[in-house]
């Protein structure tokens, strides 16, 4: 009996460990406050996996107490019979209840055209983004799941005319909804009073890959629509950790601050190999190394025959001139003969 609740509890806290774990690589961001403001920085789309599109993000708000923002200003006029689109209030676009397997749809006209039209579910409270643009890849549907840990993708990118479908996974009732979350994560020591920090584009970020030392600096973008969030897009071609740095000001306050993923901060890049299925494919920075590896050997192999060609063509040459040589010689040998013959 005791050995029985011993396996029991073992296999209990396994199973809220694991449960931990699938949060933590869903929402994994790092938030830290920056003299007058609050920094979350993470990946756009955890967990990050390389050769997928994803990028910077940095969640921005500031700590003094400010004037509320006119959140009307972030309604943009379009060409839909609407007149406006509220890209701001709970279910200002669209709202559906789903059941626990349910799917609701929806189509971005061209009115959303070069929009960023933030979505978020109840109860799990945690806010994606669908971003209209007509230089994005062209898809009739695009579907975005809902689970209790986040949505797959968080981040979605389509043209005009596409229907994004919500599809509920979580075995649970869910509301699906446009606009931004009503409340703003704050940290123990920051105060009551933050408030998203908008209009900055005096702030970059150095994107490094820590194993290779490869780095580069992007331009952080605010996304429409989404007051405080900045994005800096890439696509991440080498597993492992990464070093963002933000350089520039805010507000006249100097920036120089480094984040890095690690398993206390935000995740890490991980091998497309690691989700990969039935067949794992080999990933594109291995086949390049492959083919330049092929290379160069092959470079050094025709160097090789090159040489060995080299000194058979001076082994000819020196044979010919000793064969010619000896010829030579041997014709003075004869002539001296035959005058000493005639001497005698």
């Amino acid at each position: 009996m005791f050995l029985f609740n011993r396996y029991v509890c073992t296999v209990l806290l396994l199973v809220v460990l694991f449960a931990v774990m699938g949060v933590r690589n869903a929402m994994a961001h790092e938030g830290r406050n920056v003299g007058d403001y609050n920094f979350i920085v993470g990946f756009i789309n955890e967990p990050a996996i390389e050769g997928m599109i994803n990028g910077v993000s940095l969640r921005l708000t500031s700590l003094r107490e400010e004037e509320p923002h006119d959140h009307n200003a972030h309604m943009k006029m379009s060409g839909s019979e609407s007149g406006e689109i509220d890209l701001v209030s709970h279910g200002g676009v669209f709202v559906s209840e789903l059941g626990g397997d349910g799917v609701f749809e929806f189509t971005f006209d061209h009115g959303f055209e070069d929009l960023t039209v933030p979505f978020h579910a109840h109860p799990i409270e945690i806010q994606g983004s669908i971003m209209v643009s007509h230089d994005n890849p062209a898809a009739d549907l695009s579907v975005i799941k809902i689970h209790s840990a986040g949505f797959e993708p968080a981040m979605v990118m389509i043209r005009p005319d596409t229907t994004i479908r919500f599809e509920n996974h979580m075995g649970e009732p869910t509301v699906i909804m446009s606009g931004q979350l009503s409340h703003v994560e704050q940290t123990a020591d920051e105060p009551i009073h933050s408030d998203s920090v908008e209009g900055i584009d005096s702030l970059e970020v150095e994107v490094t890959h820590i194993a290779s030392g490869v780095s580069q600096v992007m331009p952080l973008k605010e996304s429409f629509g989404i007051p405080g969030q900045y994005e800096a897009a890439f696509i991440p071609t080498s597993p492992g950790p990464y070093r963002f740095r933000f350089i520039g000001d805010i507000k006249g306050q100097a920036i120089n601050e480094i984040f890095e993923s690690g398993n206390n901060t935000f995740d890490e890049v991980k091998s497309a190999k690691e989700i990969q299925f039935p067949v794992q494919l080999s990933a594109p920075r291995e086949t390049e190394n492959a083919a330049r590896g092929a290379l160069e050997t092959a470079n050094e192999a025709r160097e090789d025959a090159a040489n060995v060609a080299n000194a058979a063509s001076t082994g000819i040459l020196l044979g010919a001139i000793a064969l010619i040589l000896g010829v030579v010689a041997l014709l003075l040998a004869v002539l001296a003969f035959k005058r000493s013959g005639r001497k005698a």
